[in-house]
């Protein structure tokens, strides 16, 4: 859900963490067959972590597999870096020795976290790596088997009652795409986060029959294009049309299978489309979702605010201030209808805000569920007798970036009879499964 902007920042920022990265992801094909785990990041750069198990935890070296400690259930230890710049592991506010740079825990049972940011302790599947970063933070990441991973990843991404081809689609890009993101957490020792960066991943006590069966009935089944790997990105509801990946998050995301597709039941190429056709379009496959359409009203002092509050943090220049709007206009969309460039004018300044950037100007001002819900979006200005703006109408369709699959929509295929290969090869068109013949 990133713009080119800041694509191209995070790309910049995970090459020089690449350097010093303290995990190396293994091969793709021997995760497929469970000859390596996942590695999913639990915990972010924190100052401090603790832990306790509710059986027996072996504390073990990880980078030589020796017992470095034997803990008793319930028996509580920490991690932190002391004044003087060493890790320590700590027990009652002492330390007890110097922590080695991975900390593998191993117990029979699940082991509590506790960190500080959040402060809260979470139950986590052994075993559990506490790794001590270079910046002198540590991170924690467990290691899972990738099926043992999609079965709580399922049930956090779709609604566990839609039905059985949707769901085998999901599980197929879902495995895929965590396949495709190896290493893409390779500066903190893992592999992917359990959040939206990379997949939702739920707690296992949400498990459905249905989701269980779609991850079984696909199991080693991943999406290709030309013999490699698809990069099958998905969002929750397209409003009707998905889009190009080169125009929503730049050219180096462009991609033959990634372009966009009219998620409806008629044959007409998507093309050049109008904003204003979009929104009146009744019957896109995701129209059941209750984001295929939705309103947003903000009087003119509430945007007046969410602008001087988030354009210096969404153009990347705190220097950027403005604390009345006198004009707000979408200046340039992708051919698919998405807003690519929109013009926010006031104070004499006239500045651009590009593509999802322009969602979490009415948020909090970085990625979330707090802007709107989707950049396939138009807005209506009303004026006084002056001219003054006084309030805003944004009339949207969809939720999320709208590239690759959409859930709702893949739901809605489902129903009309579409196979879960019927459903993937109208999502990404040119690639292919891997029992399939090329």
């Amino acid at each position: 859900m990133l713009t080119r902007y800041c694509c191209l920042l995070l790309l910049a920022a995970a090459a020089l963490a690449g350097a010093q990265a303290p995990y190396t992801p293994p091969a793709y094909p021997r995760v497929l067959a469970g000859a390596a785990p996942l590695r999913m990041l639990v915990a972010s750069r924190q100052a401090m972590l603790a832990w306790k198990g509710a059986a027996a935890v072996t504390v073990i070296n990880g980078e030589d597999r020796t017992v470095a400690l034997a803990m008793r259930a319930g028996e509580m230890l920490g991690i932190a870096r002391g004044a003087d710049g060493r890790t320590s592991l700590r027990k009652d506010g002492a330390n007890l020795r110097a922590a080695p740079q991975i900390v593998r825990l191993e117990s029979q049972e699940a082991i509590k976290l506790w960190t500080p940011t959040p402060d809260t302790w979470t139950a986590y599947p052994a075993p559990l790596l506490i790794i001590t970063l270079p910046d002198g933070t540590v991170s924690a990441a467990v290691e899972l088997p990738l099926e043992e991973y999609l079965r709580d990843v399922l049930p956090a991404e779709v609604v566990p009652s839609f039905h059985p081809q949707m769901m085998r689609a999901q599980a197929i890009v879902a495995r895929t795409y965590a396949l495709c993101k190896l290493g893409r957490h390779a500066d903190e020792g893992a592999d992917v986060c359990a959040d939206v960066h990379c997949q939702v991943f739920g707690p296992a006590n949400r498990r459905a029959k249905s989701t269980e069966e779609a991850i079984a009935a696909t199991k080693g089944l991943i999406l290709l294009h030309r013999e490699r790997l698809a990069e099958p990105y998905y969002s929750s509801c397209c409003g009707g049309i998905t889009d190009d990946a080169g125009y929503v998050w730049g050219p180096e995301y462009a991609r033959a299978y990634l372009e966009g597709v009219l998620d409806a039941p008629r044959t007409t190429n998507p093309g050049d489309v109008r904003i204003t056709e979009l929104l009146g379009m009744k019957d896109g496959y995701c129209a059941a979702s209750s984001s295929y359409r939705w309103e947003r009203r903000y009087p003119a002092a509430e945007v007046n605010a969410l602008v001087a509050k988030n354009l210096p943090i969404v153009t990347g220049d705190p220097k950027v201030t403005m604390a009345t709007v006198s004009d707000l206009r979408v200046e340039e969309r992708t051919p698919r209808g998405r807003v690519a460039t929109l013009r926010v004018e006031g104070g004499g300044a006239s500045i651009l805000v590009f593509g999802d950037q322009a969602r979490w100007l009415f948020g909090s001002g970085v990625p979330g569920g707090d802007g709107l819900w989707s950049a396939l979006f138009d807005i209506t200005l009303t004026r006084d007798a002056a001219g003054t703006p006084t309030a805003y109408l944004i009339r949207g369709a969809g939720r999320g970036h709208g590239l690759g699959l959409c859930q709702w929509g893949a739901e809605g295929r489902a129903r009309a009879g579409q196979t879960f290969r019927q459903i993937l090869r109208a999502y990404y068109p040119g690639t292919r499964l891997s029992d399939e013949k090329p």
